[in-house]
């Protein structure tokens, strides 16, 4: 029995759901769900308990113009680091983050820096405005990023208030896993002197 050509049709919709799904999942996937597992891909545990590297930066947001910031400043305060750059996405979703905790650590000597790196200075300054980030932001051309291992962004670096280093994340972290890596930075004990 001959088949007619109607039969043969199919109904474009149908052919083009799949593709569809698989554009969303991958998307989804790419922009929420990678940059927490991308965290373990990096090798910057061999930082952590190691003086961190001191840096002085021009300030560009958050602060006067004119200003540099430096961490050797920053001595007695747990400091946060977070190295950004406007292009990354990831970088939103953890901007938002810490807008939301960094003003709860205002008075307990927590202090969280900005470090815009790898970026266009025009358009890290408009991400800082228009995220209206409530902690001071340097401009770094990637020295301190490459001190740090900051080579995949999200970086957060969580210094201790001697100083050291007490952890390096790389991609997305969540109020919950920020808070903690505070408490633990700010257990450390400063080392005994020699006797």
């Amino acid at each position: 029995m001959p088949t007619s050509d109607a039969s043969k049709k199919t109904d474009p919709r149908k052919s083009w759901s799949p593709v569809v799904v698989v554009l969303l999942l991958s998307a989804f996937f790419g922009y929420a769900i990678l940059p927490y597992f991308s965290r373990h891909l990096a090798p910057t545990d061999r930082l952590v308990g190691t003086p961190a590297p001191d840096f002085s930066l021009p300030v560009f947001h958050g602060g006067e113009d004119t200003n540099r910031m430096s961490l050797s400043a920053l001595l007695g305060n747990v400091v946060v680091l977070d190295f950004w750059a406007s292009w990354c996405k990831p970088c939103v979703a953890q901007s938002r983050i810490l807008s939301q905790i960094a003003p709860q650590y205002a008075a307990k000597k927590v202090v969280f820096v900005g470090i815009n790196t790898a970026d266009n200075p025009q358009n890290a300054q408009r991400f800082a405005s228009s995220h209206d980030l409530p902690y001071p932001t340097v401009l770094d051309t990637g020295e301190v990023a490459g001190a740090y291992g900051a080579g995949s962004l999200p970086t957060l670096v969580v210094i201790s208030p001697q100083g050291i280093i007490s952890s390096v994340t790389v991609g997305v972290m969540g109020a919950a896993e920020i808070a903690a890596a505070i408490d633990e930075a700010s257990a450390i004990q400063a080392p005994a002197p020699p006797s």
